[in-house]
């Protein structure tokens, strides 16, 4: 027989900062963050946030001034998920970890993620991961403007792949399904994205494009590339001068 549901202890996943003197503008972020990762950003606002935080929504203002404020704080929050790369390794392989780490991020906060492109702001968590692999790419002998232009391809790259296979690059949903769709399944999904009356070749340009779509083989062949393509063009260190020459 079951034990009664009274008798197991109910867990809070997530305490709500209702006690006086616990909000902050951290707990306020946090918050936020939560809620539009749950329901959309259409879904924040300062009533609701104010409801998921047991606050009156205009005591949220002695933490963040305005809702653009709210939203500038997310990316504020969103880019600490970076971590800083490990002070020593091959700067190849590191720059391969922070592109899979946008990438990620970007994955982990869909609703979230494009704020980090939309919103005019520059964040220190993003400045300070960008200056930790500025220090990466100069110790590897680039010059600051060609390893500014580097890290720009490679944001470019992980924010943009995550963004483009959350929306487009697969069959709608098939990034969250835990078992591949079946072929039967995959065309039906792509019968539904075509216009009617469209062209057999074009059908079978989609049917190429879309049908076995492994998005992380995907990522990973583009992220070779062009780490292959830096690896060539990195500069050859000179050769120190041995002692008495």
């Amino acid at each position: 027989m079951e034990p009664a549901a009274a008798s197991t202890p109910s867990k809070t996943p997530e305490p709500r900062a209702a006690r006086r003197g616990t909000l902050s503008r951290q707990v306020v972020l946090e918050v936020a963050l939560r809620v539009v990762d749950a329901e959309g950003l259409d879904a924040l606002n300062m009533r609701r946030l104010g409801a998921e935080l047991g606050v009156d929504p205009m005591s949220i203002y002695n933490h963040v001034r305005s809702k653009d404020a709210l939203l500038d704080g997310i990316v504020d929050l969103l880019w600490e998920d970076i971590p800083a790369p490990p002070s020593d390794g091959d700067w190849v392989e590191q720059l391969r970890v922070f592109t899979r780490s946008l990438r990620a991020l970007m994955r982990s906060h869909p609703h979230a993620a494009p704020l980090v492109l939309r919103r005019m702001v520059l964040p220190e968590p993003a400045l300070r991961a960008f200056q930790a692999r500025l220090d990466i790419l100069r110790r590897a002998g680039f010059e600051t403007e060609r390893a500014a232009e580097i890290l720009r391809t490679l944001f470019s790259y992980g924010a943009g792949y995550a963004l483009a296979e959350l929306t487009c690059l697969c069959l709608p949903g098939a990034q969250q399904l835990t078992t591949p769709l079946s072929e039967r399944e995959i065309l039906v999904g792509l019968g539904q994205m075509l216009a009617p009356g469209t062209s057999p070749d074009l059908v079978e340009t989609a049917i190429v494009i879309h049908t076995g779509c492994d998005a992380d083989v995907c990522f990973e062949t583009g992220l070779d590339l062009i780490l292959q393509g830096l690896a060539r063009l990195a500069p050859k260190r000179p050769r120190t001068r041995r002692r008495g020459a």
